[in-house]
């Protein structure tokens, strides 16, 4: 969940990491620092809090030299603070690390390495790794590595600098994403993501599990851990740097709810052609799949309760919805004709991937539903399903949440054209009304943005918010609440309506908002039943609804108003949008920060 980058090159390395860690911080980060090897001396300089700190710090202190590395650090072992930001320095300080990921056995090893009379300088993990390094050095920073990492147990990319050897940058990989990217005037750099590779790098290869690389502006070259040579494939960079800027928006959140309708034109125009479907090639024969299982965490798992709906009731197939980090550890039961959909917009989520490698040991075919597809997920998986939703910076998903809920409504569709559930006319009709998504969402944001506002005005300073919904939209609960916890921190709970009675109903109070989502469908007069137990408690009613539903609006103290899909299995989709906006209000008013909320991070690449 950290961020790693570093440069080698003509440019100054600081001014080069300070922005690439810039472009890494929508990762979650509690503190930053940056180390640089100039003619045999390694300076480091680091900072608890935002990076704006750490640039204070060096524009008073800068650091010269053409090689370093720098990281953004997401807290897991010791607290934020200057003392347990990253880089870690060996006890001489000839040696510098950038850590991402666990040393599982690190106590085992902080205790060796003490008993010896190491003297450690923070509470993390990671520090283990320059002592280690350290100890085992020799003169050759290769064979040191590969000296101690058989000692570390767990996930990990790390990066280190040796004051012998300056030009040269040492990485490693076991479980941890970590890109290298190559420039015009011999340039080299390294991050764990792509928007940090940019403008200065123009193409890219992902290190591999198992994979060591020496880097230099004069070569890159990689090889295995136990020494093999690994060829090189570089790919070119298509991602440009307005991509992944704000343009005209104060946030990254509301660019990427606003680039919604165009996000989802995009998925469609990649899935039907000519008026029929064009789903991927998976590699898979959908005939004889009768069992389907998602794989996912947080918003995609919201997504996969969707899925769920979408498959069992247009192909009449067994689907289960399991939190990958629950998956692994239950010891699932493995079956012919039993398919594996992993969803995740990074393609690295730690527990996806482990529960996907779980089910590939099981021989069950696996299939991914990402939105990076050069991702460690999309390479281990037997197809892949695009989102193509670009790169969404944004910690809390936006525009990749709808985007999966849209992929993921044609997947239910090619299945059920290919088992012979859905007849032609049926199919087609299906079919000619997703062309009209686009326009309903971009409608429906349009249309419901000023009682949004006026809501969100009134509700910024509540202190808790319940969600309710039925069928479709009690996944839209759940997100809806989702969002409003991460970005405003304000407690927010997403039931099924019909469960309200059974306890949560004792929360309602005159002082209670309460997200009541109901559009005209077939849970519509269940859903007016439980906005009128709201009613008799005199709690505050802000309802999703039809635009023109005048009934249900004498019942609400707000409306939301939404535009009518033609499925209604599909309606969630434009249900989410009003909620994503509430979220983006209150946060602001609370003076929040959306696109970095506290605690998290974009992509949880660690257990």
């Amino acid at each position: 969940m950290c961020g790693i980058a570093g440069y080698i090159g003509p440019l100054q390395a600081q001014a080069v990491l300070l922005v690439a860690l810039e472009r890494l911080k929508y990762r979650g980060y509690d503190s930053a620092g940056i180390a640089i090897n100039h003619d045999g001396e390694i300076t480091c300089r680091k900072s608890h809090g935002k990076l704006t700190d750490l640039e204070k710090i060096t524009t008073l202190q800068p650091v010269l030299g053409h090689c370093g590395i720098a990281h953004t650090r997401w807290a897991t072992h010791g607290i934020p603070d200057s003392g347990n930001a990253h880089p870690h320095s060996s006890g001489d300080g000839s040696i510098a690390v950038v850590h991402n990921g666990i040393i599982e056995n690190h106590q085992v090893l902080r205790d060796d390495l003490e008993s010896a009379g190491v003297l450690f300088s923070s509470q993390t993990d990671s520090e283990v790794i320059p002592h280690l390094l350290e100890r085992h050095y020799e003169g050759d920073p290769l064979a040191c590595i590969r000296t101690v990492l058989p000692l570390l147990r767990g996930s990990y990319a790390f990066a280190a600098v040796f004051d012998q050897h300056p030009g040269h940058i040492y990485v490693a990989r076991q479980g941890s994403p970590l890109l290298i990217g190559r420039g015009k005037g011999q340039q080299v750099l390294l991050a764990s993501d792509i928007p940090a590779l940019l403008p200065h790098a123009h193409e890219y290869l992902q290190l591999q599990d198992g994979q060591l690389a020496d880097l230099s502006s004069q070569e890159v070259c990689i090889s295995t851990f136990s020494g093999d040579t690994t060829d090189l494939t570089f790919l070119p960079i298509e991602l440009d740097v307005e991509a992944i800027s704000k343009g005209d928006f104060d946030s990254f959140m509301a660019k990427e709810i606003a680039e919604q309708p165009e996000i989802l034109q995009r998925l469609l125009e990649s899935r039907l052609h000519q008026g029929t479907l064009a789903q991927p090639d998976l590699g898979i024969d959908l005939r004889h799949i009768n069992h389907v299982v998602f794989l996912a965490a947080g918003t995609s798992w919201h997504a996969a309760q969707l899925g769920k709906r979408f498959l069992e009731h247009l192909a009449r197939v067994h689907v289960e919805v399991d939190i990958s980090s629950e998956y692994r550890y239950r010891n699932p039961v493995a079956s012919g004709g039993t398919l594996v959909v992993a969803i995740s917009q990074s393609g690295e989520t730690a527990d996806t991937l482990a529960s996907l490698r779980l089910a590939k040991s099981k021989f069950i075919p696996v299939i991914s539903l990402i939105n990076v597809l050069d991702s460690t997920i999309g390479r281990e998986s037997d197809g892949i399903m695009p989102l193509l939703a670009g790169p969404e910076i944004g910690v809390a998903s936006t525009k990749a949440y709808t985007a999966q809920v849209l992929a993921l409504y044609c997947f239910a569709l090619h299945v059920a054209r290919v088992k012979g559930q859905l007849s032609t006319s049926d199919l087609s009709h299906r079919i000619d009304g997703l062309h009209a998504i686009p326009h309903l969402v971009a409608e429906t944001l349009r249309a419901s943005e000023a009682s949004i506002t006026e809501a969100a005005e009134l509700f910024t300073a509540a202190n808790g918010t319940v969600f309710l919904g039925r069928g479709g939209e009690f996944p839209t609960a759940l997100e809806g609440a989702l969002k409003l916890k991460e970005i405003s921190y304000v407690h927010a709970m997403g039931y099924a309506g019909g469960e309200f009675k059974h306890g949560p109903i004792a929360l309602v109070t005159p002082s209670l908002p309460v997200v009541c989502i109901c559009p005209r469908d077939a849970m519509y007069d269940k859903m007016i039943s439980n906005i009128e137990e709201v009613r008799a408690r005199q709690g505050r009613i802000i309802s999703v609804g039809d635009a023109d539903d005048q009934s249900l609006a004498q019942l609400s103290d707000h409306l939301f108003p939404i535009q009518r899909c033609h499925d209604e299995l599909l309606q969630p989709l434009l249900s989410i949008l009003p909620l994503q906006r509430y979220a983006y209000h209150i946060a602001r008013n609370r003076g929040c920060d959306v696109d970095q909320p506290r605690n998290l991070a974009k992509s949880v690449t660690v257990e």
